[in-house]
């Protein structure tokens, strides 16, 4: 008889808006991968990075243990009798740079903000400078639209489906490939993570 293997929760994203939350879902469907996405009005209303100690101050998120209340499908380890969440857990936070200050951005880039919440070590800041839409453009996303109209495309670019396929693991490769050569952005760290706990 097969043992039976715990589906852990892999990660929590936080998401920046709309098009993150897209992308998100779009990598979640197709790799089956048990993350939780989180947004504002369903990524209506966007979480910027000056309001999202807002979010990891919230009840879901204010201490440890209101955290595995929310969240019970979190992986535990003891260690010397001590109950902490397994390292293998994150809690990504995909955010655009263009609605915050210099030193906002580098508090954010580089964790300080975060500093003190119990959740410290397993928070991994994402960037997108100034915004996802300047990233996509510079890693080779083919728009057919120009500005606001651009939104309706993400649904196209990055669709959901219910069933996993190899050539859109591959896209997730390539994707993440050409993300590594932007400057303006580490959200290849969010998708290598994902690839590798599909």
């Amino acid at each position: 008889m097969a043992k039976f293997k715990p589906c852990y929760l892999k990660a929590i994203v936080i998401v920046h808006g709309k098009s993150e939350k897209q992308v998100c879902e779009y990598i979640k469907s197709n790799l089956r991968l048990k993350i939780e996405i989180i947004s504002d009005k369903k990524g209506e209303k966007s979480i910027q990075i000056t309001s999202l100690m807002n979010i990891l101050n919230d009840s879901r998120f204010r201490t440890m243990n209101a955290f595995l209340k929310n969240f019970c499908d979190v992986e535990i380890v003891y260690e010397k009798k001590k109950k902490r969440i397994s390292s293998d857990f994150k809690i990504f936070t995909i955010m655009d740079t263009d609605d915050c200050t210099e030193k906002q951005k580098e508090e954010y880039i580089n964790k300080s903000m975060f500093r003190g919440h119990w959740a410290y070590d397993y928070i991994v800041p994402i960037f997108n400078s100034p915004a996802l839409e300047d990233v996509l453009d510079k890693a080779n996303i083919k728009f057919d639209k120009k500005g606001s109209e651009r939104k309706k495309e993400y649904i196209r670019i990055f669709p959901t489906s219910s069933k996993r396929t190899v050539s859109e693991e591959v896209e997730l490769k390539t994707f993440c490939k050409n993300l590594k050569s932007v400057k303006d952005t580490n959200m290849d760290i969010f998708i290598e993570f994902c690839l590798e706990k599909a």
